[in-house]
């Protein structure tokens, strides 16, 4: 597939930054405020550091391996046996992210939307329309994420600077009343959403080529700048808007947009931001999906990847229901605490796997 379908290093770029943001700038806020409360805007700077980390080892690997993606160079260096037992948690982890991000729409539609639509309705669409997508190929969703991302980041500086009226500066303080250690924890939080989940793009790079490693290089890390800093305004926004309550606001980009009223003309913003929720968590879906494909694919040689993208989805789907029956807040919970377990493990590889690249290369 990636003889046939190339991208340029601004939609990587773009790619990239909608991964950060996607579902991030919705879902992260609120309970990251939760966890360190007024240091919450520190625990995005700390865990940014580890997505610097990430992104250099990409970039590393791609050098290296310009023409392979992580399945392939990982066979190269260290076996497919190997490589079976590194993807298995990758694939499994990102079955979950997959129907969770799922899950996200639909929770968010029926909470403040469609309050009387049954849950799996939303679900059963969105992944349909997503596996339509990713069967599409990458070319055709890369186009469309520089649109998305343009529009999305736009309607989020608005929102922030239309709500600046609301913002009292006292809330800000103090920022570590109970010290250090909320903070950590808060930053292991946003480590494993968004930051861990930057390993994806090692089975995408190879679809760009390496006479633009130069671009891609500025693109991805001014991608996640932007995003850092994106992120990080969200939260110290909502922490400005709401103070000691922010940490109890679920969506609380929606609920910053809601507070919006100037002279009874600029209301019902949050539609806005409603859109940005859906369209962002949507590619974000194609761009998981897309991935496992390709993954499954050539960890067992099907040639044509495409015939296992709407089982895939099928998958997610009854991930979803097997979720939506356990409950959401044991979804919660999965989100919160395994993940960022999972996330570690499933991230191992690229370090090791940067570490004998660069080992083979002081022998040779």
């Amino acid at each position: 597939m990636k003889s046939q379908q190339r991208i340029h290093a601004h939609q990587m770029s773009s790619l990239f930054f909608l991964l950060l943001i996607g579902a991030a700038i919705i879902n992260i806020p609120g309970p990251l405020i939760g966890y360190a409360g007024n240091g919450a805007w520190l625990s995005i700077l700390l865990s940014a550091v580890t997505g610097f980390i990430f992104v250099a080892c990409l970039l590393y690997l791609y050098r290296k391996f310009p023409h392979l993606s992580f399945v392939e160079y990982s066979n190269k260096l260290v076996g497919k046996p190997l490589t079976i037992l590194f993807m298995l948690p990758f694939i499994t982890l990102n079955l979950y992210h997959l129907s969770g991000n799922a899950l996200d729409i639909s929770l968010f539609m029926t909470a403040t939307m469609m309050r009387e639509t049954p849950l799996y309705v939303f679900v059963l669409l969105t992944l349909s329309i997503v596996a339509l997508t990713a069967r599409l190929g990458i070319t055709v969703f890369a186009r469309t994420s520089t649109v998305l991302n343009l529009t999305v980041f736009g309607v989020v500086l608005l929102v922030l600077a239309l709500a600046s009226e609301q913002y009292q500066w006292e809330h800000f303080f103090p920022v570590m009343p109970d010290g250090i250690k909320p903070v950590l924890l808060g930053a292991s939080f946003s480590y494993s959403f968004p930051y861990a989940d930057i390993v994806l793009f090692s089975m995408l790079l190879p679809f760009v080529d390496k006479r633009e490693y130069g671009k891609l290089k500025k693109g991805m890390y001014l991608s996640l700048l932007l995003g850092t800093f994106l992120l990080g305004g969200i939260t110290l926004s909502t922490i400005l808007v709401f103070g000691p309550i922010a940490g109890e606001r679920i969506y609380s980009l929606f609920e910053i947009a809601r507070t919006i009223h100037l002279y009874e003309i600029i209301t019902g913003v949050e539609i806005l931001i409603g859109y940005s929720l859906i369209a962002g968590a949507f590619l974000l879906d194609v761009i998981i999906l897309y991935i496992l494909s390709l993954v499954i694919g050539q960890l067992f040689g099907i040639k044509d990847e495409q015939i296992i993208v709407f089982p895939l989805a099928l998958i997610g789907f009854l991930f979803s229901m097997v979720i939506i029956s356990e409950g959401v807040a044991k979804w919660n919970e999965f989100v919160l605490v395994t993940d960022i377990l999972l996330v570690t493990i499933v991230n191992l590889p690229l370090f090791i796997l940067t570490a004998v690249a660069a080992w083979r290369r002081q022998i040779e």
